[in-house]
């Protein structure tokens, strides 16, 4: 049998073939505004590829959902944007009802993470960061996962084989994202402007302080390594680095399908046990008004957001 895995990078779509056994057996990458353009020209690549099963790019992730059960409220918790807007996740999702495939559960809804870390938390790390994890999961049982990219900065922490902790990409402070607000920033703006997609998605800070601090802190602590991915890892002064000649999220992704079809990899399954959605451990005061208009809007087919 083969196994799909589906990378959503910024500039390009990465898909990854393994067989039965998790070796790769196909790679091919797609510049990202042609899936935006004609996801169903990327659909047709996956569907070529004849796979039992395919893990489809999950955004902020939902926990192992069919893409049969998808409608437009999950397309809307995937992306965390208006379901029906512009977007190449959106597209693709749209595309995807035809695979056999399923989501990745992002970091904040794994149940190897305590609950008090995910307590008004969001972004501890978006599915494709949990399937790089589980990349690198099928060579070492505890490790830190710093992910250094073009327009973010992520860290993942396994102990005993299971994500325990994460910092998204709009937690730390990356080339893109200026990492988490201020609360009194993010009053400011609300008061006076409003906070959209662009106030964190610019404005960034290609300064690794946070993130190096971060990750060393857990190796010291766990005595565990740190690795070091993404294309701007060799500006890190420290870690372990890995030359691929594939993207390790695609693979990991493929790996993760693998492991829920019954593959070799099922024996790392437990790793993906999950609940909930993104939006399930935010405990501020007026954040039951927002899900209450996402579940009213979304479910209805009303547009409510603005990016």
């Amino acid at each position: 049998m083969r196994f799909a895995g589906v990378d959503p990078g910024s500039g390009t779509y990465a898909i990854a073939t393994v067989d039965e056994l998790g070796e790769v057996i196909d790679y091919f990458e797609v510049p990202t505004n042609v899936v935006e353009k004609d996801a169903l020209r990327l659909v047709k690549y996956v569907e070529d590829e004849r796979p039992y099963l395919v893990a489809i790019p999950s955004g902020h992730g939902l926990p192992l959902l069919s893409t049969r059960e998808l409608t437009e409220k999950e397309f809307g918790l995937l992306a965390l944007a208006d379901p029906w807007g512009a977007g190449h996740l959106r597209s693709f999702l749209r595309a995807a009802k035809m695979l056999n495939g399923f989501t990745v559960p992002g970091v904040v809804e794994l149940e190897s993470v305590p609950e008090a870390r995910k307590v008004n938390k969001l972004d501890m790390g978006t599915a494709d960061k949990v399937a790089s994890a589980f990349f690198y999961r099928t060579m070492m049982e505890n490790f830190v996962l710093l992910e250094v990219g073009t327009k973010f900065t992520s860290l993942i922490v396994v102990k005993d084989g299971v994500i325990i902790d994460g910092y998204g990409g709009t937690l730390l402070p990356g080339p893109s994202s200026p990492g988490a607000l201020d609360g009194e920033i993010a009053y400011l703006l609300c008061r006076f402007s409003r906070i959209t997609k662009e106030t964190i998605y610019e404005g960034g800070n290609s300064d690794l302080t946070v993130a190096l601090a971060l990750a060393e802190y857990y190796s010291r602590k766990l005595d565990v390594p740190i690795v070091v991915s993404g294309k701007r890892k060799w500006e890190v002064p420290v870690g372990v680095k890995m030359e691929f000649k594939f993207k390790e999220a695609a693979v990991g992704a493929a790996l993760i399908a693998n492991a829920v079809g019954g593959g070799i990899m099922r024996r790392y399954v437990e790793m993906l046990k999950s609940s909930g959605t993104p939006l399930s451990h935010v405990r501020l005061k007026g954040w039951e008004e927002v899900t209450s208009s996402i579940e009213t809007y979304w479910s209805r087919g009303m547009v409510q957001f603005t990016s």
